[in-house]
């Protein structure tokens, strides 16, 4: 699941200059022209013109938002084929499930219903990402092992980092590689932070998801062991 290997259009699409827009849109979960002129320094008259022409091959979308006061905004959004020009990890996630699949034992799944089946190969899958894994997190402060999950999903997604805030720690990632299947599965959603509570050794969960609307997935890492060793 979790590797070094690059998406190689990715990498291409990310030197263009629609692409730095794209990046833009999808880490700020929208946005307008003059945000998007301020952040990329470029003239607004350039970034209407490839907003123009990412609208009209389908991958941003626009909507009228009205403030407080003065004229109404464009804010532009990210489409469907927008959001799946950016790393997806569907065949790994579906390589893995057959691995588990392949080896189950029959007595296994006797009498489970199906939604404790699923859970059953998730949990399976949770245990082999997590035994190639852990060892590199053994005998490191939190805030390493903290360190090197963003770093594992930064490699996959490329959309991933993380802070020390007044909660603790956070994982951010921006960008599900999963999407269109945690869409219809929430399984993959829970498994996805059971999987990350495991490698950090600790509670993890999820306060927002990209699936719910929001534009990122933002992981709490539980830190009370930390907080009782440092009193």
């Amino acid at each position: 699941m979790y590797t070094n290997n690059g998406d190689r259009h990715y990498k291409l699409l990310m030197q263009t200059t629609k692409s730095r827009i794209l990046a833009h849109i999808k880490r700020a979960g929208g946005s307008t022209v003059d945000q998007l002129s301020t952040t990329l320094g470029l003239a607004r008259m350039t970034i209407r013109q490839h907003l123009a022409a990412l609208e009209r091959d389908n991958l941003v979308q626009s909507q009228e938002v009205k403030g407080a006061t003065g004229r109404p905004r464009h804010v532009f959004s990210l489409s469907d084929k927008g959001h799946e020009l950016f790393p997806k990890r569907y065949d790994r996630l579906a390589n893995m499930l057959l691995l588990e699949i392949s080896a189950l034992e029959s007595d296994e799944i006797v009498g489970l219903s199906p939604s404790e089946k699923k859970r059953l190969v998730l949990g399976k899958v949770i245990r082999r990402i997590a035994g190639e894994h852990v060892p590199r997190m053994a005998g490191k402060p939190l805030p390493e092992r903290v360190a090197l999950v963003a770093d594992i999903l930064q490699q996959e997604g490329g959309f991933a980092e993380w802070q020390q805030g007044e909660r603790g720690y956070e994982i951010i990632d921006y960008n599900c590689v999963y999407r269109k299947v945690a869409s219809a599965h929430n399984d993959v959603c829970d498994w996805h932070v059971a999987l990350l509570g495991q490698l950090l050794g600790t509670e993890v969960k999820c306060d927002q998801y990209v699936i719910q609307g929001a534009d990122s997935c933002r992981f709490l890492v539980n830190n009370e062991d930390e907080k009782r060793e440092a009193s």
